[in-house]
């Protein structure tokens, strides 16, 4: 086989072929196995003078070589590993790969299949160069029979595979194909098997909120294609987990009869059915909250004469009892002017024209504790 080698630029001393290309060193099977001559050709007449060891390569010039080498049959047709230069980071040569197969073409060497919903895989690979397009092959065993479900055009690197079944893992190869003007197409071998299996999405933005003094609301984000969730509460972050609640299309679960002021965690999982199977996503982060008194709503404070003000509230389900604040500005400090079980508070005494605030919260007794809700918004009045 014939070379036409070109020393583009480097040290103004010569190099010698071997120095490139070397029967010895640079052959190779198709399988990255070094071929090791059993024997080399010595040329005469019209290629005499232009074997590896006869030729020297000088900067700015172009020379014709030639190799002859004898291989065992089992070799093949070998691949030829050629140095392109040196990786100025790592000092390490860069190589380009050459074969003496006129029909080889480069295949696919590396891929990689990742779900990417809950009936989808997508494939990805590196592209091979001198190539038109991949063939798309998919199997539901590594070694069953491999049917073409796509042609994907070159450069075009991925492919999408939908409609699949939630749970069941799908292998794919891909092989390389390049057509000639003539309509002749040939094609690479197959790429290594990769494989992946559709899955559900874990809910996303999972959330714990007290609703009341007995229970904690937890909510999150629809999942494609689940068929329900189920809500899993513990004792402790790192604890034992039981499912406690369970819904379909509902992106909330609120968890009744809990102690007040006791911490809870919950995480929260997806499913789909497949038939009678049921196919889980991952869990959720874990979040906690704990069940406290509501806030108080429908907070009012109003003139109810010349010297008093009337704080008005709606009832809070478990409350105890209730805390009247009041300050002389609206982000001033706040004191405690009247605790209560009523549902309002009559403050008298007061200046006449002079702007009074008010905030409202509520607690409930465990034990010994109160455990209090969150404030109302601050409401204001004079007299």
């Amino acid at each position: 086989m014939g070379f036409d080698i070109s020393y583009i630029s480097g040290p103004e001393e010569p190099m010698m072929a071997p120095d490139l290309i070397f029967s010895y060193n640079n052959f190779y099977t198709t399988a990255g196995q070094k071929i090791t001559p059993i024997e080399t050709a010595t040329f005469s007449e019209q290629l005499a003078g232009r074997g590896e060891f006869d030729v020297e390569l000088y900067p700015g010039a172009s020379s014709e070589v030639w190799y002859g080498i004898l291989v065992k049959k089992t070799a093949g047709l070998p691949v030829i590993r050629i140095g392109t230069g040196v990786n100025k980071t790592t000092g390490a040569t860069n190589y380009k790969w050459f074969t003496t197969d006129s029909s080889y073409i480069e295949p696919v060497v590396t891929s990689k299949a990742t779900a990417s919903s809950y009936n989808s895989i997508k494939l990805t690979w590196t592209p091979a160069t001198g190539v038109d397009g991949y063939d798309i092959y998919r199997s539901t065993s590594s070694t069953g029979t491999f049917t073409k479900i796509a042609s994907i055009a070159h450069p075009t690197a991925y492919y999408t595979n939908t409609g699949l079944n939630t749970g069941t893992t799908y292998y794919y190869k891909i092989k390389t194909h390049y057509t000639f003007e003539d309509g002749t197409k040939i094609y690479g071998a197959f790429s290594p098997v990769v494989s992946a299996k559709p899955v559900l999405a874990v809910p996303s933005s999972p959330k714990a909120a007290s609703a009341s003094y007995s229970s904690i609301k937890t909510s999150w984000t629809v999942v494609s294609g689940a068929s329900g969730y189920e809500v899993y509460r513990a004792t402790s972050s790192t604890g034992t987990y039981s499912l406690v609640g369970k819904t379909t299309t509902a992106t909330s679960f609120t968890n009744t009869g809990l102690t007040t002021n006791k911490v809870y965690y919950y995480k929260i999982k997806a499913y789909r059915m497949v038939g009678t199977t049921k196919v889980n996503s991952g869990y959720t982060t874990v979040v906690s909250a704990k069940p406290i008194p509501s806030v108080p709503t429908n907070f009012k404070a109003a003139r109810y004469s010349s010297t008093s003000i009337k704080t008005t509230w709606s009832a809070v389900t478990g409350a105890s009892a209730y805390e009247v604040y009041r300050a002389t500005s609206s982000t001033g400090t706040y004191s405690l002017v009247k605790n209560t079980t009523s549902l309002y508070y009559t403050n008298t005494g007061l200046t006449t024209g002079r702007t009074y605030y008010y905030k409202l919260r509520t607690y409930r007794l465990v034990g010994t504790v109160k455990v209090y809700s969150g404030w109302t918004a601050v409401s204001s009045a004079r007299p």
